[in-house]
């Protein structure tokens, strides 16, 4: 079915370290694939940090719509900004911090109607191997 959803729609979401709304899902639509729009507030703001999380079985790719930060994985670091497109492997550890004074959104694509089933919390802070 096609549809357009409305900026500023979607089912709010409380997740640890960040906000969401999965705009287009199997709960939100009926849909095979789940889009969320994620704000990652300032890093001196107050509120609950956020560790690693990975996808099993899943790739995520995330197009970063605002504001400034860091995309980390066991292996690397990178900076990313607005327009940067980032491919997650399926089952990669993956941490997305915000380095700017403002939110850091961005827009992020799974081609999964159900993505809580395939998401699993890491906890603690995903380091590029050889760092402390």
């Amino acid at each position: 079915m096609t549809a357009v959803i409305p900026a500023g729609e979607g089912q709010p979401m409380d997740l640890p370290g960040r906000s969401a709304a999965e705009l287009v899902s199997g709960a939100q639509g009926g849909y095979d694939v789940t889009v969320r729009r994620v704000t990652i507030p300032p890093e001196h703001s107050s509120g609950p940090g956020r560790g690693p999380h990975r996808h099993d079985g899943c790739p995520e790719v995330l197009l970063i719509v605002s504001g400034a930060g860091e995309f980390t994985t066991p292996s690397r670091t990178w900076p990313v900004g607005p327009g940067d497109v980032i491919v997650v492997s399926p089952g990669e550890p993956h941490q997305t911090r915000n380095t700017g004074p403002g939110d850091l959104v961005s827009l992020c694509f799974f081609p999964v109607p159900d993505l809580a089933a395939v998401t699993s919390e890491q906890g603690g802070t995903a380091r590029p191997e050889g760092t402390q």
